[in-house]
């Protein structure tokens, strides 16, 4: 985590990477804000990547194990890397990541495999992260198992020119104001899909508003979202990675609409609450817990319904700033991660700040 890891420089401490080499096609540098890089190659076949990539990080974690003090591993489905540093008896925490087999994208061989490798690792290692209470509640309830809450972070505010806000704006064909946003991988269980749909039965193009999807991967499933672009008042741009472009999409549109349904505190929604007017969501746990009573919320059944709704709502920004900064603090969740390094409890202790919601 490059937030965590950085902080971890600045506080003295010795940080190695792991790297997936596919992630670096070019020159692949040593060392990146004073921490020092190790690659492994991983798989070609990218069902199969995560696990060659932690056979290979635990392999060289078992052979090397003399330089390290401890381990973090961030998502369960790394068991064999994490199988390994166990055989090496180095002290370890596992951030258990969201609640993968839950993902419509995975085929049951893969759900399965997700659903064990928590189970195991649930009885195998002692401290475990968990991003979001309700993945908290979630390990307790199923896997009998105790978790520490580590939360993320939201990012700093990045100054971005109007200029540069009226180039972006000019180039997706977009009004500040005037169009609705998803920003998120286009996945089944993140309901992209079902948010065109929606935003189309609604019949907001009429009002003079737009939908723009970012986040396009030419899968099967994205291929459908596609589809629907250009007509409708619905947008669906090629991926785009830029966070400062993000930003400004974020800033400018009349409501974010988040349709992530499985996994813990969304980074996305975290950029949305800090960015954005107004925020709708899946009426799901994990959107309760980070939004609260700041944002708007949806089910499928009333998706349209609720987008068609958001027209009479206020806007929120004050609040949802508010309730981010006052919850989501990367030097506190640095912090926590330190304690747990130093074998104490994570202790997540964010500053407060006053009003929030």
């Amino acid at each position: 985590m490059n937030e965590v890891s950085r902080r971890f420089v600045k506080r003295g401490y010795t940080c190695v990477v792991y790297c997936r080499k596919s992630s670096y096609p070019g020159e692949k540098p040593k060392y990146h804000e004073g921490r020092r890089l190790v690659y492994v190659s991983g798989s070609s076949r990218s069902e199969l990547d995560t696990f060659v990539s932690a056979f290979q990080t635990g392999w060289h974690l078992l052979r090397h194990r003399e330089e390290y003090d401890y381990v973090f591993w961030f998502n369960n489905a790394n068991l064999p890397g994490i199988i390994m540093t166990l055989l090496a008896g180095l002290p370890m925490s596992i951030n258990t990541d969201g609640l993968e087999w839950r993902r419509g994208k995975w085929r049951w061989p893969f759900k399965a495999y997700a659903f064990l490798s928590s189970f195991l690792v649930s009885r195998m290692c002692k401290t475990l992260i968990s991003d979001a209470k309700a993945i908290q509640t979630y390990y307790r309830k199923v896997f009998f198992k105790d978790t520490q809450f580590i939360p993320y972070g939201i990012p700093d505010v990045l100054d971005i020119s109007s200029e540069k806000e009226a180039a972006v704006l000019d180039r997706y064909g977009l009004t500040a104001g005037r169009y609705f946003l998803q920003v998120t991988r286009f996945e089944p269980e993140n309901y992209v899909l079902d948010t065109a749909k929606a935003f189309r039965e609604a019949g907001l193009a009429k009002e003079g508003f737009k939908l723009l999807l970012l986040g396009y991967k030419d899968t099967p499933y994205g291929r459908q979202v596609k589809a629907m672009s250009g007509k409708d008042g619905i947008v669906v741009p090629d991926y785009e990675s830029d966070l400062e472009v993000k930003t400004v999409l974020w800033r400018n549109c009349f409501c974010y609409v988040h349709g992530n349904s499985v996994g813990g505190t969304n980074p996305g929604l975290l950029e949305a609450m800090s960015n954005c007017a107004r925020v709708i969501a899946i009426d799901v746990p994990f959107s309760r817990e980070v939004l609260g009573n700041t944002g708007y919320y949806f089910t499928l059944d009333n998706m349209a319904e609720s987008l068609r709704e958001v027209l009479n709502y206020p806007n929120r920004s004050a609040n949802m700033k508010d309730r981010v900064r006052s919850h989501y603090d990367w030097d506190a969740v640095a912090d926590s991660y330190m304690r747990l390094a130093g074998g104490k409890p994570a202790d997540y202790s964010p500053p407060a700040v006053a009003g929030h919601q």
